[in-house]
């Protein structure tokens, strides 16, 4: 009787174990999740991808809010964290690859998809401030004002800004600038290959 009574209780203890050992296995920890508080500024975990033409669409997580970025191509995939460089924001942006208006787009220079998102070191050389210069021409297409513009820095570049009232001459500055390469203006019917998108240009009084 002794021995069925200590097989019985054998048997239930090692039941019990089995089962506290099975939760255990079932306790897991989603390491692809990264906390809103390390997913600010600059930095974003990507929620999805989209490939067009010449462009990379890419929704990100940041700030506890989904945002949409547009970059020159670039491989990303869903859970990389990522980091971008200058960006300049567009509202109500119609892609015509797409068929679809975004409410808001951020357009970045560049996106650095490393381990943390973190940007390579900056140079040791003083860049040139470039985001001064005289229009030398402007249009206004599809809510948008098309700037061809002498730097201060003597180059010749084009800017796609918010509508804005601008006239051969005006010295402007601007705000937020990232560079699309090979972009395409379906209302102008003509191709930049390199055209800088800004959130905001200013007449210097």
């Amino acid at each position: 009787m002794d021995n069925i009574v200590n097989k019985i209780v054998i048997l239930a203890v090692g039941c019990f174990l089995l089962v506290s050992c099975s939760g255990d296995d079932t306790v897991t920890n989603d390491e692809t999740v990264v906390a809103d508080a390390d997913l600010t500024g600059n930095r974003g975990q990507v929620l999805s991808v989209i490939q067009v033409q010449g462009y990379t669409y890419i929704e990100v997580r940041n700030s506890g809010r989904s945002i949409w970025l547009a970059s020159n191509p670039v491989e990303v995939s869903e859970g990389d964290v990522i980091g971008w460089g200058q960006s300049a924001v567009m509202r109500n942006f119609k892609s015509q690859a797409l068929d679809r208006t975004f409410d808001e787009v951020v357009f970045v220079s560049a996106i650095y998809a490393g381990t943390d998102g973190a940007p390579p070191p900056p140079s040791p050389q003083v860049a040139v401030n470039r985001n001064a210069g005289t229009v030398l021409s402007a249009e206004n297409a599809a809510g948008y004002t098309y700037v061809e513009v002498q730097t201060d820095a003597g180059d010749s570049v084009w800017l796609a800004a918010p509508l804005t009232s601008l006239v051969q001459g005006d010295q402007i500055v601007w705000q937020g600038a990232s560079l699309m390469r090979g972009f395409t203006s379906k209302t102008l019917a003509r191709t930049f290959p390199e055209i800088l998108f800004v959130s905001a240009v200013h007449v210097k009084k």
